[in-house]
């Protein structure tokens, strides 16, 4: 697969990754390269703290229960970092701030929406700990509740915290919607579909921020 030299360029990799497979379907990546990017939490089945290399920027992406929205995110950058040159130099990660959800396996709604934008989201929902929160180089909430976790737990937090609202457009929410806060009458499919355009645009813009941490 062709790296692309411009990360920047984040919109075009979407239009071409869609192009070769299909409009609602994205490149699936092959085994030798998905298992560079698997999260630490999946080689360790007693689910302890990762193991964080001072050479890798580690990204980590939070949201109220960790069921969905934050899972995707951390996808949606696995797939922009396989195409851009920070290929093996950025890690995301994916946590949820309570601990209701603990395990819990993922929103079963958004793992098939994501599947046909050829996005594949399996595991559970794990809870951020201090550790983490620590070791994290760029710490993006993608709602209130986390946003406002992040501001009360500073003492432990040692790297940059960017709500999502910074890599939205100006006319959109501050925050991806919650995908369980909706009206009974709408439509679920729209609902996450949404959501999941949304998380590629802030991932897209996300990527031109990331150099400076690198």
């Amino acid at each position: 697969m062709t790296k692309t030299n411009n990360s920047s360029n984040t919109s075009n990799i979407f239009r071409r990754i869609r192009k070769k497979f299909g409009e609602s379907k994205s490149e699936k990546l092959s085994s030798s390269d998905r298992n560079l990017l698997i999260d630490s939490e999946q080689l360790n089945p007693q689910y302890q703290t990762p193991y964080y290399s001072p050479d890798i920027t580690n990204v980590l992406f939070l949201s109220k229960r960790g069921l969905s929205r934050a899972p995707l995110a951390r996808e949606i950058m696995r797939t922009l970092l396989h195409f851009s040159d920070l290929f093996g130099g950025v890690r995301p990660s994916a946590r949820g701030i309570s601990d209701a959800y603990e395990f819990c396996p993922f929103d079963k709604r958004m793992v098939l929406s994501a599947k046909k934008f050829g996005y594949d989201l399996s595991g559970s929902s794990r809870r951020v700990n201090m550790g983490e929160l620590s070791s994290a180089n760029l710490i993006v909430p993608l709602d209130r509740e986390s946003e406002e976790y992040t501001k009360s737990r500073k003492f432990y937090i040692r790297g940059q915290v960017r709500p999502v609202s910074m890599f939205l457009p100006t006319n959109h929410s501050p925050y991806l919607p919650d995908p369980f806060d909706r009206d009974e009458l709408s439509d679920n499919q729209i609902n996450y579909e949404e959501i999941i355009r949304s998380t590629e645009l802030a991932c897209g813009k996300l990527m031109n921020y990331l150099p400076a941490l690198v």
